[in-house]
């Protein structure tokens, strides 16, 4: 594990939600973290100066083992300093150290009492196999072959994932928390967005220059292929822009449109500087140089979702897997050949004719903005911003910032999250 020069050390161990530092005699303080029988727990092992090589073990594996150790190369979003991602997990409750040593010389580097209590037993959640790609679905949508998920009856209800072509958190899966309990009241659809998880790829390379505009007509030729009328929109994050553009464009198909934590907002410099900050951070230096592991994709999820419920090893592993995709690689490249993302001015004409549209009372469907009132991401005061933007345009639109959540309320707090919808979709 080679690490940088060394300099006078220094080191702080951080769990993912909460940082211990390094007392001054070096003794690497990780004895007061919660440590789990048949659970992984992960920390950040950051210092100044560390040695070129460590080792990082423990004393008495039958109690913990080591099972990840990722370089990263800065501890935390304002930690610039280079550091390790390790990963614990115990097999039976007891005490051992965590041992960690300069390779080359042998010597402690630092060291920490463990103790491992006994599992938590923990309960799977009842929507954990909510969504099986075996109930997966498929049509034609003008040559794009698409996946969807359908169930339920009652008005429809399309649920629009967030992301770009290319990503690997992104598919018709990431609304499994919700799916069941929508399905109640509405004919509740979730699909694979334009060249994304199991939605056909764009045909010609040069296409993906206009993604977002193919990406939103996409949505609507969906709508019309499954004959539906009388839609409700939600869209999250990126998947905001194709709602908020079918409503503005097709408002004799569209009823009812949710933004979550929307795309569709100014741009602030001043509001946007530590979300920005933040978004190169997890660009960078969370994964691996060959990808996201599910390690590191916990570790990203925690990040974005600061009350760290609902994230599941199942949800975890399709990181991975959407990653390693020669689909979802082929896609990538095209899309970062192009720098094509929500910063390419190709993305922000079409934004700012959006707001031209709205402003000439084009939004016609009524409008519901929900947000992560932690959203480290895109800051809820943006939001705002975009929630009045609306009102300016006389659009019916309600705000709701959902307290404790941060880029994904629907993930972290389903329950409230399906009601809010319910209530204001529903006539």
């Amino acid at each position: 594990m080679p690490r940088h020069t060394p300099t006078p050390f220094i080191a702080a161990i951080y769990l993912l939600t909460l940082p211990l530092i390094v007392n001054a005699d070096e003794i690497c303080e990780f004895s007061g973290a919660d440590i789990y029988v048949d659970e992984d727990a992960s920390f950040i092992l950051c210092g100044d100066g560390l040695p070129e090589e460590l080792n990082i073990s423990t004393a008495d594996p039958s109690v913990a083992s080591v099972v990840y150790v990722q370089p990263v190369g800065r501890c935390d979003v304002s930690d610039r300093r280079a550091g390790y991602h390790v990963v614990l997990n115990s097999q039976q409750s007891g005490e051992t150290v965590l041992q960690v040593t300069d390779a080359a010389s042998g010597n402690s580097v630092c060291s920490s009492n463990l103790v491992a209590q006994e599992s938590r037993k923990l309960e799977e959640p009842e929507w954990l196999d909510a969504m099986p790609l075996s109930d997966a679905k498929y049509i034609d949508v003008n040559g794009i072959q698409t996946r969807y998920f359908d169930r339920g009856s009652g008005p429809a209800l399309i649920l629009v994932h967030g992301g770009q072509a290319g990503g690997a958190n992104n598919s018709a899966q990431k609304w499994e928390q919700n799916f069941v309990e929508l399905a109640r009241t509405f004919r509740v659809i979730a699909l694979d967005r334009l060249a994304q998880a199991g939605t056909d790829n764009i045909a010609e390379s040069d296409d993906y220059a206009n993604y977002f505009a193919l990406d939103a007509q996409h949505l609507v030729d969906f709508i019309v292929a499954l004959e539906l009328e009388d839609v409700s929109l939600a869209g999250h994050s990126q998947g905001g822009w194709p709602v908020t553009w079918a409503t503005l464009h097709h408002p004799d198909l569209i009823k009812c449109t949710v933004n979550i934590d929307t795309v569709m907002v100014p741009d602030d410099l001043e509001l946007m500087k530590k979300a920005l900050q933040f978004i190169i951070f997890t660009a960078v230096y969370i994964d691996p140089p060959t990808g996201p592991t599910v390690h590191s994709a916990r570790r990203a999820m925690l990040m974005r979702y600061p009350s760290g419920k609902n994230v599941t090893h199942e949800k975890l592993q399709r990181v991975v897997d959407q990653h390693k995709s020669p689909k979802t690689a082929e896609a990538r490249q095209h899309m970062s050949a192009l720098r094509m993302t929500p910063q390419n001015p190709a993305f922000k004409v079409l934004r700012d004719q959006a707001y031209a549209d709205i402003a000439a009372r084009k939004f016609q469907a009524r409008s519901l903005v929900i947000w992560g009132a932690e959203d480290p991401q895109v800051p809820v005061g943006l939001g705002q911003q975009f929630n009045q933007i609306l009102l300016d345009g006389s659009v019916e639109t309600e705000f709701v910032a959902m307290e404790g959540a941060g880029h994904a309320p629907f993930v972290e707090f389903p329950e409230e999250f399906n009601k809010l919808v319910i209530d204001y979709c529903i006539d």
